[in-house]
């Protein structure tokens, strides 16, 4: 072989090596959330309630088992909800007229009534002054449907009338996404509150919501330390925050089938330098084969 075929194919071996050299942390990263997740199994025994978008649903798939809940923050998005293959499906509703009006034409496509109760412009005024008629009004068209409901009430609502509210519910939702770098804060709120919850419904269940923002590991940490009061974990995305939602999914189910982080991208590597090497030793060839003659 010649001197500028030797040449040549160092070059392939060292595209061959990088492209590797970039899959290998990939796979060290996938490995390293799967064996922290493991680290702290109770939180696999937590059923995942994920809001969802067209990125996110091979993720749910992948994940969800027959308790998890896909979740559309809109009715308008019931359609996403079709291509879900496994768990519960639910839709979130802003106010009790929006779903005397809509639920009929999807009840049929979901399991779960979402109802968010917060203190703003999205929720009629004659709800906020009356959170528990409102709420047993929602309690009423599920039962009417056969259909479970959720209630996920701001901070506010949940302090002055969670009590009174949980015996109508199914789910109850705590949403401590605005405070969860504030482990403190989070637990001052939620560790009170449960067992009066529990007490007012013993068959409630609670979770937590969180959003996709922030250190993943800060956030399984933060949902390990209130695991013991929970039944599950409200997971709050955004489009701008797919990687997250991986990331967070992957440590909280380490088994599941997930696709993997970033996989395109050095997929894209390998299979340039793969390419490379093959020009390469085509050229090697032909080099040597005018050199014999």
């Amino acid at each position: 072989m010649t001197l500028s075929s030797c040449r040549l194919v160092s070059i392939g071996c060292v595209l061959l090596f990088t492209a590797l050299f970039l899959i290998a942390p990939e796979k060290a990263f996938l490995t390293a959330y799967a064996s922290e997740a493991g680290q702290s199994s109770e939180i696999e025994d937590l059923w995942i309630d994920m809001s969802i978008g067209p990125p996110l649903v091979p993720i749910f798939n992948g994940a969800a088992r027959s308790d998890d809940i896909a979740r559309v923050e809109h009715p308008s998005q019931v359609g996403q909800l079709s291509e879900i293959s496994n768990g519960r499906k639910m839709v979130i509703f802003k106010s009790v007229a929006e779903t005397e009006k809509l639920l009929p034409d999807m009840a049929g496509e979901i399991d779960i009534i979402g109802y968010n109760l917060e203190h703003g412009p999205a929720t009629p005024v004659e709800e906020q002054e009356d959170p528990v008629g409102s709420i047993k009004m929602m309690r009423e068209l599920a039962d009417e449907y056969d259909l479970e409901l959720a209630l996920g009430p701001d901070h506010d609502f949940a302090l002055s009338h969670g009590v009174d509210m949980a015996p109508f519910v199914d789910i109850f939702v705590l949403q401590i996404q605005r405070q969860q770098t504030k482990p403190q804060v989070v637990t001052d709120f939620v560790v009170p509150i449960v067992p009066q919850l529990r007490e007012a419904n013993p068959d409630v269940e609670i979770s937590v919501q969180v959003r996709t923002e922030g250190d993943v590991q800060a956030i399984t940490e933060l949902i390990s330390s209130l695991e013991a009061d929970l039944d599950g974990i409200s997971i709050l995305t955004s489009p701008e925050t797919v990687d997250v939602a991986q990331e967070l999914t992957v440590a909280l189910r380490p088994d599941s089938a997930v696709p993997a982080l970033g996989l395109g991208q050095y997929t894209a590597a390998f299979v340039l330098a793969v390419v490379g090497l093959i020009v390469l030793a085509v050229v090697v060839f032909f080099r040597r084969q005018q050199a014999r003659n």
